[in-house]
């Protein structure tokens, strides 16, 4: 079974006695959207770790190598826990306040010590251990602290209570190459929690304190399958991460789009992806055939939802764009009062994926009056064959080959398109593209996946099937629809990839990092999927009324809209008013309403329905309020 991801944290602790007006926040300040999970002891991430703990305090200074710290990813708390030197005085209390504040405020937020005595050359003295917990929002800032003191003057006096001294001190747990790591671990797997938000934010803010010198000695991190602690860590700097998490360039984030706006209407696509942190290929792929869904259909927003947390926390903490996961995207179309939702994957397949996504909506179905599933992206024969030809001719194109028949006739270059692969039974389809460029005459093109699943499409086969076919030169092409990290580093990578192993086979290699969403050829196929699916809507259109004055009465002539259903009407003395009036349905396109009050104004708004396949009804907006004066 897969365990949770965890690393060690190591930070450092320190006092300072700078002045300030610093305020600390008990209140939780992560999102209120979570995914529920329990609590396990892999949830928290921890370690001791003997660092040297900068203090000017003197009398209470942490010692050396007594700093613990744990953070809870469920909820984006810091546990710090430190002791300190030996010292005449117990301390008894640490309250994460200011100085000035009451006693009782202070006790309110106090916690104990465990303090020891202990002999120094002889003389009696006293060590003691406090354990705060904070908001990972609240790491690297100066936290103002209170202490609570116990001991006795040489004049006999005794003290006991909390102590004011000469200036305001603070508690700062610092950010260090170390606990910038240990945050991006916290938020690099795939599960959304309360937070996920503040550790985010605490990760991207503790990159941005660091040194250029200190950002570069960020470590890896990844997934860890090993029951073994220390042998996941040995794992840790394999993985791609660490340094390289917030600074390889993968283009500007403000050209992006994450479509998570508001107050859009009745009728909404919410278009799924996996996503991916590449942000220049992110615009250039997904979020083009979003523009081009938005182009295509006017009369529906546009949103977005991704399916990988670990992709949304890494565009959150490194460039500060919030993209919401699918469970999101669907609490937020609740919350927008969308009534029809068009469900549009950016998916080749019916995979794993597509199941998750669709899955993740249908727990919300209920909440909707009509919700639409259209299809990915390679959903039929023809979709295979558009996308097998675009691809091809693109990379052709852009190999340097005036024509597609020149590309097609060369004898010393291949095309190799590389895949995700899957275990799903949707795994046909890279043999059926493999198919497609057959009976397209693209003979020297071959379809690998990075997952080897097919086995008939691992990248031993497909090495050995290029070479076996004669083959000198290999064009390799994400056959994607983004080109993220698979083609950036398991295609194209220097080392460990499949560029480098076709270049150790003999072959000259190079690249192309084009994810099929950037080909306008995808994208029509996915407004095509798009359209489709919106003519399964049930779309009331907005209409309009003439209004003729009687005595005590008025008639409301609605404008008929075809194919609707039926229609509504409501009517106040004030335009206030009809917010709260009774809503009636009208028996015909015209109806007399009747028993008004003499020379009042009355004002109307008009709307249709359209009923869904289940018999509820969808309704449009109202219509511009109109006016009469009755005799």
């Amino acid at each position: 079974m897969k365990k949770r991801k965890f690393l060690s944290l190591a930070l450092t602790v320190a006092l300072a006695a700078t002045m300030g007006t610093t305020s600390f926040a008990f209140a939780d300040t992560a999102a209120n959207t979570t995914t529920t999970a329990t609590k396990t002891a892999t949830d928290v991430v921890s370690t001791e770790k003997a660092t040297d703990i900068v203090t000017d305090l003197g009398m209470f200074s942490p010692a050396k190598g007594s700093t613990k710290v744990e953070i809870d990813k469920l909820t984006g708390k810091a546990k710090v826990t430190f002791t300190t030197t030996p010292l005449a005085r117990k301390y008894t209390k640490l309250a994460l306040v200011e100085q000035s504040k009451t006693a009782k405020t202070k006790e309110k937020y106090a916690v104990s010590a465990v303090v020891t005595p202990v002999s120094v050359d002889g003389v009696e003295k006293y060590v003691s251990t406090f354990t705060v917990e904070i908001s990972a929002a609240d790491l690297g800032k100066a936290l103002p602290i209170s202490m609570y003191q116990v001991f006795t003057k040489a004049s006999g006096e005794k003290i006991d209570g909390w102590y004011s001294f000469e200036a305001q001190h603070y508690l700062t747990v610092k950010f260090t190459p170390e606990l910038v790591t240990n945050l991006t671990s916290a938020i690099y797997y795939q599960e959304r929690t309360a937070g996920t938000d503040v550790l985010c934010e605490a990760a991207g803010r503790g990159w941005n304190a660091l040194t250029d010198a200190e950002q570069k000695e960020v470590t890896g991190f990844g997934y860890y399958l090993e029951e073994d602690e220390e042998k996941a860590l040995e794992k840790a700097d394999e993985e791609k991460g660490g340094y390289e998490y917030f600074a390889e360039d993968t283009g500007d984030a403000s050209k992006d789009d994450p479509l998570n706006q508001d107050k859009i209407g009745s009728y909404e696509i919410l278009v799924g992806s996996f996503g991916t942190s590449y942000n220049d290929n992110r615009a250039a792929s997904i979020g083009a055939i979003e523009k081009a869904v938005a182009k295509a259909i006017p009369n529906f927003s546009v949103r977005r939802g991704f399916t990988s947390q670990i992709i949304i926390n890494h565009i959150q903490a490194r460039d500060n764009e919030v993209i919401d996961n699918m469970e999101q995207a669907v609490e937020r179309a609740i919350q927008n009062k969308v009534q029809v939702l068009v469900v549009q994957p950016t998916t080749l397949m019916s995979g794993a994926e597509f199941d998750e996504l669709k899955e993740t909506v249908q727990k919300y179905e209920s909440k909707f009056k009509q919700v639409i599933f259209a299809t990915p992206i390679c959903d039929t024969d023809a979709d295979r064959t558009k996308v097998s030809d675009a691809v091809y001719k693109d990379a052709a194109a852009k190999a340097g080959f005036e024509t597609v028949d020149a590309a097609k006739a060369d004898k010393e270059t291949a095309f190799v398109f590389m895949g995700h692969g899957t275990s799903h039974s949707a795994k046909e389809l890279y043999t059926q593209l493999q198919e497609k460029m057959t009976e397209l005459g693209y003979t020297n093109a071959f379809i690998g996946t990075v997952e080897g699943n097919p086995e008939s499409t691992s990248l031993e086969a497909v090495v050995a099937a290029v070479k076996k076919a004669g083959y000198k030169k290999v064009v390799l092409r994400p056959m994607m629809v983004v080109a993220g990290d698979h083609a950036n580093n398991d295609m194209a990578g220097e080392e460990d990839s499949w560029a480098s192993e076709f270049k150790a086979a003999g072959f000259s290699v190079s690249s192309q990092i084009i994810g099929l969403g950037e080909l306008k050829e995808v994208q029509d196929i996915v407004v095509a999927h798009a359209k489709a699916a919106v003519k399964k809507a049930a779309v009331a259109k907005t209409t309009t009324c003439k209004l003729t004055a009687g005595t005590k009465k008025m008639t409301v002539a609605i404008s008929a809209k075809s194919g609707m259903s039926g229609y509504q009407y409501r009517y106040a003395t004030t335009k206030k008013g009809l917010a709260k009036a009774a809503v009636k349905t009208a028996s015909s396109k015209k109806v007399t309403v009747k028993k008004l009050k003499s020379k009042k104004t009355y004002y109307v708004q008009v709307r249709t329905y359209k009923k869904t396949a289940t018999g509820k009804k969808v309704y449009s907006a109202w219509s511009t309020a109109k006016k009469v004066k009755v005799k």
